[in-house]
């Protein structure tokens, strides 16, 4: 929603150059002498739209925008063409360089997104490996980080967060247990009931994944995520006692996704819930472990699309 917004006003900010561009080429008279200066330099401002549109909208964009310039200007030659042959010549090769204003950078605007968007997919499948071997290790399927990452983005989604927060979120949901690298195998892997020494030791995994996270910077406002994903509502949580709205929005969201499929997931002590008895659970701990914000809005979501993504990333025997 945010990103139409911007588009939108782009576009209203675009046309309204252009607007008071072509109004005063077209009022600003071409004698006597000092007015026919002006009148050259407003004819120049009309490269600025083409560029301007291949900035902020690719090829497409500017081709559109040197259209309607090129509309406007070739109107204004109607009404008013020049009897002297070097200002005819002049206005058209003005006519050519819209079109080359805008298509060139259009062009390589249209590239370099092509080859960012090829490599943020370059560093969302790293990522997506580190993780299934986290997860592998621990002895899960590879698919748990990314359905709590799908369950987070859909309670994003719903409370109207816009795409770039979104994916943040994401991949702070993704690498939640990215610091459970740093525990030991005897610890991580132990069968039995850990000791409060060993739950020490557990608990240090979301400021180790925070370090190794908050390194990489594409990745800096995920690791606020990955640092705060054990906090709790009411304070109790760890590692640094945070509470209420001091716990950072993206790791409330991420808290209900996690225990949600905690819940509907099968564990080797006990059978995955149905989706009533794991939204009662959640609700129960409204105020305490979650914040009620973020509760209600994740029971409003129709069961369906949460029954999808757990049917999406269902888990597989290893």
């Amino acid at each position: 929603m945010c990103k139409q917004n911007g588009s939108r006003s782009k576009i209203i900010f675009l046309v309204s150059v252009i607007g008071i561009i072509a109004i005063m080429h077209y009022l600003t008279p071409t004698e006597p002498h000092s007015y026919h200066k002006l009148h050259i330099i407003l004819r120049k401002l009309y490269f600025l739209p083409p560029v301007m549109a291949a900035a902020w909208f690719g090829l497409r964009g500017a081709c559109i925008t040197a259209l309607g310039v090129s509309v406007l200007f070739i109107l204004h030659a109607f009404l008013d063409w020049p009897g002297n042959y070097m200002e005819q010549a002049n206005q058209m090769g003005e006519l050519v360089g819209f079109w080359i204003a805008g298509v060139i950078p259009g062009w390589l605007f249209d590239r370099q997104r092509s080859l960012l968007l090829d490599l943020a997919h370059a560093n969302e499948e790293t990522l997506l490996g580190l993780v299934s071997a986290l997860d592998l290790r621990e002895h899960n399927t590879r698919l748990h980080s990314q359905r709590v990452r799908e369950y987070t983005e859909l309670i994003a989604t719903k409370l109207g967060v816009d795409e770039k927060v979104k994916r943040e979120i994401g991949f702070g949901a993704l690498l939640h247990d990215v610091g459970k690298i740093a525990v030991p195998d005897q610890i991580l892997l132990k069968p039995g009931k850990l000791t409060d020494q060993e739950w020490d030791e557990m608990r240090k995994h979301p400021e180790a994944g925070y370090r190794i996270v908050k390194r990489i910077g594409f990745l800096k406002d995920a690791a606020e995520i990955v640092y705060s994903h054990h906090e709790q509502f009411d304070g109790g949580g760890y590692p640094r006692g945070l509470k209420g709205k001091s716990i950072p929005f993206g790791a409330r969201m991420f808290m209900v996704a996690d225990v949600y499929d905690a819940l509907t997931s099968e564990r080797p002590y006990r059978s995955p819930m149905k989706y009533d008895e794991a939204a009662a659970e959640i609700k129960g701990q409204s105020g305490s472990h979650f914040d009620p914000v973020v509760v209600d809005t994740f029971l409003a979501i129709p069961p369906e699309q949460l029954q999808e993504i757990s049917r999406r990333y269902q888990d597989q025997s290893l």
